[in-house]
């Protein structure tokens, strides 16, 4: 079962502002949105998965690949720090409980204190 990682990277402070763990459908990002919304977020960078284009119109939203190599970085450095992340890992969460609580306290000591 596939659990996906949703969240906001803020590419100037080089800071992830918001995340949401689940499934990768429209309530995950209704979640992830929800908590953006305390933020004035001006421009909207993503890939080009549909729902992105369908949530975010009448926001300025760029789909391009060409604004995502920080936060690809990333990516990079979470699968780097946490062997659960990478890719046919001999590592791996029991639990979803787990796996959302090992990377939420990752993210919460690096980019939340």
């Amino acid at each position: 079962r596939q659990r996906w990682l949703f969240y906001a990277y803020d590419r100037i402070r080089r800071t992830v502002v918001a995340h949401v763990f689940g499934e990768r459908t429209l309530a995950t990002l209704e979640r992830l949105l929800s908590l953006l919304s305390a933020f004035d977020v001006v421009i909207w960078m993503t890939d080009g998965w549909p729902l992105y284009e369908s949530r975010l119109k009448g926001k300025l939203h760029v789909i391009s690949k060409r604004y995502t190599q920080r936060i690809e970085r990333h990516n990079l450095n979470l699968r780097l720090h946490l062997a659960r992340l990478g890719r046919k890992s001999l590592s791996f969460s029991k639990s979803v409980e787990l796996h959302d609580k090992v990377i939420g306290h990752y993210l919460n000591i690096k980019h939340y204190q």
